[in-house]
């Protein structure tokens, strides 16, 4: 059975589309609007929560981008994956990480400066949240430092493509990033990658 892939690429989605290109595997991609998600069946049926992304694969299920990250990582193997228990941890953490410290954050200052129009875009909470993501984006600007320009294993592994796919939400919205070098260079890297330009053009 070929995995199917429930969700848009201009979602939280693309992450896992992104995961599917980089591994080259088999995959059917059946595209679901977030508005659409709580009305849809195959939704309904697979997502109890009613929220897009959901995969199937040979009978199981997984919702959550990044956990479908992490096991796809796990199941398939390669040098996106953990090579052992250590850099399993390490992956995990930088991906938890990702969405406890960076996701909401992130996520308002791509709303606030790029997606919503008119009265709807509130430049002061914009800085207020560019303000808040000083500090952990100086943590990920040292870790890369230290790591060969990549989180895990002195590579792109999994953990990069996690938390990179949100990190990019804020270059997309020209946040200035020239005080963490690292992370911008390292950034643009990761999108620069040919299987992330393929998912980004998928529905």
């Amino acid at each position: 059975m070929t995995l199917k892939i429930y969700g848009m690429s201009a979602s939280r989605t693309s992450r896992n589309l992104w995961m599917a290109e980089e591994l080259g595997i088999a995959y059917e991609h059946i595209p679901v609007k977030i508005a659409d998600a709580a009305s849809d069946p195959d939704i309904a049926r697979l997502n109890p929560n009613l929220r897009i992304p959901v995969i199937e694969d040979d009978g199981v299920v997984i919702t959550e981008s990044m956990a479908i990250n992490l096991y796809l990582a796990a199941k398939h193997g390669g040098p996106l994956a953990a090579g052992n228990a250590a850099e399993a941890g390490l992956m995990a953490q930088w991906s938890f990480w990702a969405v406890t410290d960076l996701e909401a954050l992130s996520l308002t200052v791509l709303l606030h400066r790029l997606v919503l129009r008119g009265e709807a875009r509130d430049a002061a909470r914009a800085e207020a949240a560019e303000a808040s993501l000083a500090r952990p984006l100086a943590v990920l600007d040292k870790a890369l430092a230290r790591g060969d320009g990549w989180l895990v294993g002195g590579r792109f592994t999994v953990a990069d493509l996690n938390v990179s796919a949100i990190v990019h939400w804020l270059a997309a919205a020209r946040m200035d990033l020239s005080g963490v070098p690292n992370v911008a260079d390292w950034v643009k890297r990761c999108r620069d990658r040919d299987a992330a330009k393929t998912a980004q053009k998928l529905p």
